[in-house]
């Protein structure tokens, strides 16, 4: 199975004894749990956290047996919800590995990735979310699009590229990720190691899942389940997403936290070299201490 990212940082900032409970709140295949289960056996217990309901049932089939993993088909958002339905205590810590899967740009045929030709659809949940980047990019006026990429995906092209899928569509709907991306090459050449259309596909993603919104939710969520002294470890892919932890940080150190991180952990140039993917991951980690548990 394909090695998740930073994964000895991981285990060092959330540092899992024997028969403590986690949480995964991002559970993908489960790379990360698998490892903290190795430390926190015999009766240690992960709860799995996965918004994909497809990743959910391929999991179930290959967890079935492991009496230590609590999988279930939730948003991290509902952090607490899942605690209290599950009546999971005790929480020494919880993982946040976030963005999407390999799996997701190579598997799941939702037109996540521009190297593939998928139908324009980018939902991490099908049957929770309506809205498909088909129906941004064919319906929404040019305005909405050029601010969708600019917020979501700081493209400093946004305007150009919303004038031109409104161009575009007006001849033909733009229906495959392949339509989308060659359209943005069109128009901005391809100069650097980085596709054109990266940042487009980012904001949309991002946009239609509302990642931003559900994280700064879900980090204040898992800061609050937590038990004394236990830990919060977030890894990101995307600036945006930095910004949302480095906010939600700040206001919890200020609650009397304590930022395990003082410089955000980066990948080696070993690991790097092993899995380029790793070259924009960043980690930061935060210790629960609150002043009035003092």
């Amino acid at each position: 199975m394909h090695k998740p990212v930073l994964l000895e940082e991981v285990i060092k900032y959330l540092n899992p004894k024997p028969n403590e409970n986690f949480i995964d709140a991002t559970f993908g295949l489960g790379g990360h749990s698998l490892e903290i289960l190795k430390y926190i056996k015999p009766n240690g217990k992960i709860l799995a956290l996965e918004w994909d309901p497809y990743l959910v049932e391929i999991n179930k089939k290959r967890f079935m047996k492991n009496k230590n993993i609590i999988l279930k088909n939730a948003n991290y958002k509902n952090i607490k919800k899942v605690v209290r339905e599950e009546n999971f205590t005790q929480i020494k810590g919880v993982i946040f590995d976030l963005g999407i899967s390999n799996w997701h740009y190579k598997k799941s045929k939702r037109g996540f990735s521009f190297q593939q030709n998928e139908f324009l659809d980018m939902r991490i949940n099908p049957f929770e979310i309506k809205i498909t980047a088909f129906e941004i990019i064919n319906y929404f006026s040019k305005e909405k699009i050029a601010e969708i990429l600019e917020k979501y995906g700081e493209e400093r092209n946004a305007n150009k590229i919303a004038e031109e899928i409104v161009r575009q569509r007006r001849i033909k709907k733009i229906e495959t990720t392949k339509e989308l991306s060659e359209l943005i090459l069109k128009i901005i050449p391809r100069k650097k190691k980085i596709h054109p259309a990266t940042k487009t596909f980012m904001a949309l993603r991002t946009y239609i899942n509302k990642e931003l919104e559900n994280l700064e939710i879900g980090l204040k969520s898992a800061y609050d389940i937590l038990k004394k002294d236990g830990r919060i470890v977030v890894i990101t892919f995307q600036g945006l997403e930095d910004k949302v932890v480095k906010k939600v940080f700040k206001e919890l150190k200020n609650k009397g936290a304590k930022i395990l991180t003082k410089n955000v952990v980066r990948p080696s140039r070993k690991e790097i070299l092993e899995n380029p993917s790793a070259r924009s991951a960043k980690l930061r980690a935060i210790l629960k201490n609150d002043k009035k548990e003092e």
